[in-house]
């Protein structure tokens, strides 16, 4: 892949960008099929487990690049916010998969499901924005279009979020299960709110240094 703004300077690092990104779509992939497929949780929880592996390898091999290159495409500070905040991403979602199993609770509901959609649409909108950065000057619109996607789709989340916490409340008589499940709801709030992080952070970059 050719970085046609950053020639000259080291490219490893937006290589790393989508490396990262790559892990936490297979992590969000796995967590689609836990909530369509309420099966074998264990193994899946296995898979997700060693994705976090990998992405902690990611985020070493960064660190490396960032005290050994002299001349870096942009900022080591905007670099390692990048992955670190894709690695907490994953971080979540694997959360959510293990309070399903710590919990024993029962197949996850249509609220879930929509939420667990919403997220891995943002995904793969953020890997898209990261592999546009091959020609910033080029595709600033485009990634700038994606944040905003992004951002709306967070938002349609908040939404979701606070509509089925309301749903819980009023409808599930077990306290329970309302634990259970408000857990699993924060779980994936919160690493809906990490990749709007991590497109407001390629924002900045494409703003920077286009």
């Amino acid at each position: 892949m050719r970085f046609k703004i950053f020639k000259k300077k080291d490219p490893q690092v937006f290589k790393l960008f989508i490396e990262s990104a790559r892990v936490v779509i297979r992590g969000g992939d796995i967590l689609k099929n836990v909530v369509d497929d309420y099966r074998d949780l264990d193994l899946k929880m296995a898979k997700l487990t060693a994705m976090e592996h990998e992405g902690d390898r990611i985020i070493q091999d960064l660190v490396r690049k960032l005290d050994s290159s002299y001349v870096l495409p942009l900022d080591r500070e905007d670099a390692f916010q990048v992955v670190q905040k894709l690695a907490t991403t994953l971080d979540y979602i694997t959360g959510i998969i293990d309070r399903m199993i710590l919990y024993k609770a029962e197949a996850p509901n249509k609220k879930v499901k929509e939420m667990v959609d919403i997220l891995i649409e943002s995904l793969h909108l953020q890997e898209k924005a990261f592999n546009l950065l091959d020609n910033l000057n080029k595709n600033k619109k485009e990634i700038l279009d994606i944040c905003d996607t992004i951002r709306q789709l967070e938002r349609k989340q908040d939404h979701n979020y606070r509509n089925g916490l309301a749903d819980l409340f009023e409808n599930e008589e077990d306290p329970v299960k309302i634990i259970k499940w408000k857990e699993v709801y924060e779980h994936i709030e919160i690493a809906q709110d990490y990749v709007e992080d991590v497109a407001e952070l390629i924002r900045n970059i494409c703003l920077k240094y286009s």
